[in-house]
C-alpha cells in the first residue's frame, strides 16, 4: 500500500474525529463560563437615573412621637423634589400647610416603627407625598428625602 492510504485509516479519521470533538467542547465551555462571569460580575456603570427635578427644602422637625409608654422624639429635615418648578411657589404660599400635614404625619408614628428599617421610611416617604399631592392645585411632589432622621 501507499503511504498516502495509510495516512487515513479508520482509526486515525476516528482519532481525529475525537481530537477535533473534545477541542470544540472546551472551547464552547470556555466561552459560556466567559459570558456567565461577564453577566454576574459587578459593573462599574451606574443604571441610567432621569435627573433630578427642581427641589423645595422644608426646616426641620422637632416631634413627639405617638409612644403611650416612654417619650420619643423625631427629628427630621426634609427635602421635596417638584415636579415643575412652579410648585416651589405653591408650597411657599401654603408652608404652614404642608408643615402641618407632616407633623401630623410624623407625630402618628412610633419609635419602634421607625426604627423598623427602610421599608417602613419609605412607606412614610410615600404617605407624605401622598397627602402633600391632594392639596396641591398645580403640579405635584414626585419624591421626598429625609436630609435628617434621628429618632431618641
Amino acid at each position: 500500500m501507499s503511504e498516502g492510504k495509510q495516512a487515513w485509516s479508520p482509526g486515525r479519521i476516528i482519532i481525529l474525529v475525537v481530537v477535533l470533538f473534545a477541542l470544540f467542547a472546551v472551547s464552547t465551555l470556555a466561552f459560556v463560563q466567559y459570558l456567565l462571569t461577564r453577566e454576574t460580575a459587578p459593573t462599574a456603570r451606574k443604571p441610567a437615573q432621569t435627573g433630578m427635578g427642581p427641589t423645595y427644602s422644608l426646616d426641620s422637625f422637632n416631634v413627639n412621637l405617638a409612644d403611650q409608654d416612654s417619650r420619643h422624639f423625631l427629628k427630621t429635615t426634609i427635602t421635596l423634589e417638584l415636579g415643575t418648578p412652579g410648585v416651589a411657589k405653591e408650597l411657599e404660599k401654603r408652608q404652614a400647610q404642608v408643615r402641618d400635614i407632616i407633623i401630623s404625619i410624623l407625630r402618628e408614628k412610633t419609635a419602634e416603627e421607625l426604627k423598623d428599617g427602610n421599608a417602613t421610611v419609605q412607606k412614610l416617604k410615600d404617605e407624605i407625598k401622598s397627602r402633600l399631592n391632594n392639596v396641591l392645585s398645580s403640579g405635584q411632589v414626585t419624591a421626598v428625602y429625609f436630609t435628617e432622621f434621628i429618632v431618641q
